[in-house]
């Protein structure tokens, strides 16, 4: 069955983002939601259209998928994939502070200021499209506004659904829920504070800490799995299923309730994860880690993935933005971080099969700093690759995934002594990825031996799956130097007479790089020009 976006006509402006002329969505079309939402066929377009919410028409650029950007944000601040241009604020977001090179020489970047300088002198709603904190912030609040309105149709007495009325409300509301609390959990992960609203076009000035919005997102998903308990996985489950899940994000799998829950718990302990300084984690911390894994993905689960339509534009990319179309040679707006590439280790097909050199190496890219260089060119999908595609191929996890789940119980395993079943674990990824590696388990590593291989998986298998900056951010790289930040032996491509002694072109070389990058993003001002604070004592800027 397909679900085309085009079909989708009832879309309405959600409040608790970005307000006026920064960031629009479409105008709304007939009928209204409210006149549409009295039927079964509205409530499964309108529940289709929840991703739409992730388009907006950005001024400069034209129709985006904003929610995208938030995803190349983190694999900029990751230091998985880089970005030189300025569109979007995406090179200000990859402003590496500091680059020493082997001699000694310290080579700052060509803005001379450290990232969280350049972000907030670019936060104001005259800055336009160069605001960073914008687009993940817009984009979850329009999905957490779209999900509070279905919830509140679901409770119209006027509401017309034929069959088993009750558990088809249910299978809307879990698809309402999932998608408010994982939106939430991606506020809470990625800023200082954010507001809770439950009301559809409404919001408030009660800005709360980032850790009460995960307190929300977790108490969210807590009601969707609860939800999901009640239903029952009939011929009815799979035919609301395929029309609320679009085409293109593969509905013709369906994921069973049990798949369902299995997300959310995974998404649970990504949200612990991701939020927890690596020094924070305690024993109990790590065996809730293993606790929520222990039920989360499987290797044979169904997940919400995100694709692209064949047509190109049919889906929600607006024709590119996806994180394989991105990075690919069509338009090649991102590019892989050599940082990324030397985490491969030899003999790793994923790197033989995913990646070929350029032809000539890209260095210091528009001359803006040396962080924008690269050897490696991802081979399409299409042609065999993984990671990129001139044809609209390949899907992402939009959440969680398998691999997720298992690096994540790995890390805890290996954290509180248990280094051989991690190990294993390690191991099986690689194998469900066909990385053709010989297995670490049963060789003997250490404990400082098998945290190494398993940094190295975790950054390799999901690349460009949303959580590069997670890890970087609780790992504690992206820290000033002085508070024992940064990464040795980064490999970076040098042009050769910055070298000592000076050498002829340009030569990968062992580096240390200061990020210096902040934790959590502020409150855009776009959000608090429209939206006053009440009587807060939280912080909201850096």
């Amino acid at each position: 069955m397909k679900r085309y976006f085009f079909y989708i006509t009832i879309i309405t402006i959600i409040a608790g983002a970005c307000k006026k002329s920064s960031l629009e969505l479409n105008d709304p079309n007939f009928p209204t939601p409210e006149q549409s939402l009295t039927t079964e066929a509205g409530l499964k377009n309108f529940s289709l259209g929840i991703l739409q919410k992730m388009v907006a028409e950005v001024p400069d650029e034209g129709t985006t998928n904003i929610f995208h950007i938030a995803l190349t944000n983190h694999s900029i601040l990751g230091d998985e994939a880089y970005v030189p241009y300025g569109n979007y604020g995406l090179r200000w977001v990859d402003q590496v502070y500091k680059i020493t090179l082997p001699g000694g020489t310290v080579i700052t970047n060509p803005n001379g200021v450290d990232q969280k300088t350049q972000l907030k002198g670019f936060d104001s709603r005259d800055a336009g499209e160069r605001n960073a904190f914008q687009y993940e912030w817009a984009s979850c609040y329009y999905i957490i506004g779209q999900a509070n309105q279905l919830l509140t149709a679901l409770d119209n007495a006027a509401l017309n659904i034929s069959g088993d009325a009750a558990n088809k409300k249910n299978i809307f509301k879990a698809w309402a829920l999932f998608w408010k609390g994982y939106a939430y959990s991606r506020i809470g992960s990625m800023y200082l504070a954010g507001i809770i609203t439950n009301e559809s076009g409404k919001t408030n000035g009660d800005f709360v800490d980032h850790t009460a919005i995960l307190a929300e997102a977790d108490k969210v998903l807590n009601e969707c799995l609860t939800t999901l308990n009640a239903i029952t996985e009939t011929d009815d489950y799979s035919d609301v299923m395929k029309a609320i899940v679009a085409s293109f994000n593969d509905n013709s799998n369906v994921v069973t309730p049990a798949m369902w829950k299995r997300q959310i718990y995974s998404l649970q302990a990504r949200n612990l994860l991701a939020n927890t300084k690596l020094p924070d984690m305690t024993t109990a911390n790590w065996q809730q880690i293993i606790t929520l894994t222990n039920q989360g993905i499987q290797a044979t689960d169904v997940i919400f993935r995100f694709g692209m339509d064949p047509s190109g534009s049919n889906d929600v990319s607006s024709g590119f933005y996806h994180p394989y179309a991105f990075i690919g040679e069509v338009q090649q707006f991102s590019f892989v971080s050599e940082r990324l590439v030397q985490e491969f280790k030899p003999g790793d097909n994923r790197l033989k099969i995913g990646f070929v050199p350029f032809d000539v190496p890209k260095v210091n890219e528009r001359g803006r700093g040396l962080q924008f260089g690269t050897r490696w060119n991802p081979v399409f999908i299409e042609n065999g690759g993984l990671y990129a595609t001139g044809n609209n191929k390949g899907l992402v996890p939009w959440a969680c995934s398998y691999e997720e789940n298992q690096l994540m119980k790995a890390e805890a395993l290996i954290r509180t002594g248990s280094i051989e079943p991690g190990l294993q674990l390690v191991d099986a990824v690689r194998d469900f990825q066909h990385s053709g590696l010989a297995h670490v388990a049963g060789t003997g590593l250490n404990a400082t031996q098998a945290l190494e291989e398993f940094r190295r998986e975790r950054r390799v298998a999901l690349f460009l799956w949303g959580t590069a900056f997670y890890d970087a951010r609780r790992w504690g790289v992206t820290k000033p130097a002085s508070q024992g930040g940064g990464r040795a032996n980064a490999i970076v491509i040098i042009p050769g007479n910055l070298l000592s002694p000076p050498q002829a072109g340009s030569i990968p070389t062992p580096c240390f790089m200061e990020y210096n990058y902040m934790d959590y993003w502020d409150v855009p001002q776009n959000e608090l020009d429209f939206n006053t604070p009440g009587n807060i004592t939280i912080p909201l800027k850096n």
